[in-house]
């Protein structure tokens, strides 16, 4: 079976590689990965993430993406991803294709498969985020997917209503749980200085993007830098943000905060390795990732997650939510450094999910009849 794999950015990446390697090894498939979005945007060091992996690019699809990240220029971008979908699938002829998540790279993509009428295998859908426009394109390639593998029961029962064969929805749970176990751990003197940052004291991880839907973008930015501002004696580990609009402001902000503030540091992308080791030695993780609530709880530290991006979810007990505002983050953070998160529980699989997945696909002799589905009513 030919499997082609889409990326579009390092969170989708890390996510997919547990995945990735065991088709890679299994000589039941033939494994081709196509990269897009983020990947090929000048100056992004997440292909180097790809090689340090272990893996070979087979096709890269451009979209242009620059610094301007408005509206339009998304959505010319979103152009050039569906054509270039289109002539990647033409060249390489796979017999599925994979990918995760919810970005709008990973959608271009996988509309160029429905009509290119090759089934689509889609990682992570059935969640549930009320602060962005994930939302919506998540349950989008729901509709044009023909399997599904959901890290949680509630994500399963979400995309049965959405019509869909519950034959065809397999609770895997989340192939993060599955990196976590098997990605080494940077001993801490080593990452700190691998990255930079001051040996002095703990230190703080912080993951933050535009929440799309939101009218406040940038008052909950200048809350977010306000309420760093009121820690001064903890470190930070400042990650980039994603494409979206306002990302690139988000990128200003922490590079400038990484300048005028000697324990700060600013990533655009860490890459797995160093950024599990960044959740391992950090007192807390902050912002509104998804890292925050798939990833975190496995390394029992607490999350400070901000604002309605991740509204929705399911959470550990180590997540604690506030509003976007400077008291609500500099409350939130507080109490968060005073909770015994050893015990915690991650509520989204126990690291078998990539085995569940390839043994899945392996079942399907013939992938032909997929993309013929039949709406599944829901009763209410």
């Amino acid at each position: 079976m030919k499997i082609l794999a889409a990326t579009g950015t390092r969170a989708d990446w890390g996510l997919l590689v547990p995945v990735l390697k065991r088709l890679r090894d299994d000589s039941r498939f033939d494994l081709e990965i196509a990269v897009t979005g983020q990947h090929l945007k000048l100056g992004n060091s997440s292909l180097n993430a790809i090689a340090q992996d272990g893996f070979e690019i087979d096709h890269k699809i451009p979209m242009g993406l620059t610094n301007d990240d408005s509206e339009v220029a998304l959505t010319q971008a979103m152009g050039a991803c569906i054509a270039g979908s289109g002539a990647v699938l033409a060249q390489a002829k796979p017999d599925l294709c994979l990918v995760l998540g919810d970005r709008y790279e990973v959608l271009c993509f996988v509309s160029a498969a429905l009509i290119s009428q090759v089934p689509v295998a889609h990682l992570c859908g059935g969640d549930l985020t009320y602060g962005a426009f994930d939302d919506s394109i998540r349950h989008a390639i729901t509709k044009m997917s023909a399997l599904h593998f959901v890290t949680n029961a509630d994500a399963a029962r979400r995309i049965q209503q959405l019509g869909e064969d519950p034959s065809h929805v397999i609770i895997s749970g989340s192939p993060g749980i599955d990196r976590i176990l098997a990605q080494p751990i940077v001993a801490r003197d080593q990452f700190v200085a691998e990255v930079g940052l001051s040996e002095s004291g703990d230190f703080i991880l912080v993951s933050f993007h535009p929440e799309t839907l939101a009218t406040d973008k940038a008052a909950q930015l200048s809350a977010l830098m306000k309420a760093l501002a009121v820690f001064p004696e903890v470190g930070l580990v400042l990650t980039g943000s994603n494409a979206d609009p306002g990302g690139q402001a988000i990128d200003e902000a922490f590079s400038g905060l990484a300048e005028m503030r000697e324990n700060a540091v600013f990533h655009t992308s860490l890459g797995s390795r160093l950024y599990f080791s960044a959740m391992a030695h950090s007192s807390l993780m902050l912002g509104n990732s998804s890292s925050g609530l798939f990833e975190a709880p496995s390394f029992r530290i607490p999350t400070v997650n901000i604002g309605d991006r991740q509204a929705g979810r399911p959470r550990a007990r180590s997540v604690i939510d506030c509003a976007a505002t400077v008291d609500a983050i500099s409350e939130a953070i507080i109490y968060a450094r005073t909770l015994d998160c050893r015990n915690v529980e991650n509520p989204f699989g126990c690291g078998r999910a990539a085995e569940i997945i390839v043994e899945t696909l392996a079942e399907f002799d013939t992938l032909a009849e997929l993309n013929k589905k039949r709406f599944r009513d829901f009763r209410v």
